[in-house]
């Protein structure tokens, strides 16, 4: 992707910040906006991916011993997801939520190939994608090295309340928490 290109990927708003040919071909930077209602399914590339929040509180996804631990993230919060490790995310608020990705060049491909563009706003962002669409990106994301289980999504097991108290205590300074964490 070009930087401030844009595009849309079964709901997932992308802009590129800072591109491959911008890093030599060491990583890619992009800034992902997850609406209301969003899920990207648990799935594995074999690219390392990080997730820095910026605003809302989306649930992460990410495997362990016990299996899908579903957590809610809170802004300032870094996900860090090596290659092939199972994980997803999934935006079940109201209000938008916004992250910073940072990923391999062979990610930024992948989104680049599968996502669809836009402009200002992503004509899909009130629109269930349809089969046609979810095949489509199916069929990209196979060539590039993801899978997905037929395994449940699960449920979120550390709440957005108990865990804003929890840091709130631990840094009172940080002001980037806001209400929606404390319902």
């Amino acid at each position: 992707m070009n930087k401030s290109e844009k595009v849309e990927l079964l709901g997932v708003e992308l802009e590129c910040k800072l591109s491959d040919a911008e890093t030599n071909n060491q990583y890619c930077v992009l800034q992902a906006t997850i609406p209301p209602g969003v899920m990207v399914p648990p799935h594995r590339h074999p690219d390392q991916e990080a997730f820095l929040v910026l605003e809302g509180a989306p649930e992460f996804a990410v495997e362990s011993p016990a299996g899908l631990d579903w957590c809610f993230a809170v802004p300032g919060e870094m996900i860090n997801v090596p290659p092939m490790k199972l994980h997803g995310f999934r935006n079940p608020t109201t209000s938008d939520v916004r992250v910073i990705i940072t990923c391999t060049p062979n990610l930024g491909r992948f989104f680049a190939d599968a996502g669809l563009p836009f402009d200002r706003e992503s004509p899909y962002r009130h629109k269930v994608p349809s089969a046609q669409q979810i095949q489509r990106v199916m069929e990209i994301s196979s060539r590039y090295g993801h899978t997905y289980p037929d395994t449940e999504p699960g449920t979120c097991k550390r709440g957005p309340g108990r865990f804003a108290v929890e840091k709130l205590l631990t840094h009172p300074a940080q002001s980037s928490i806001n209400r929606v964490y404390l319902f």
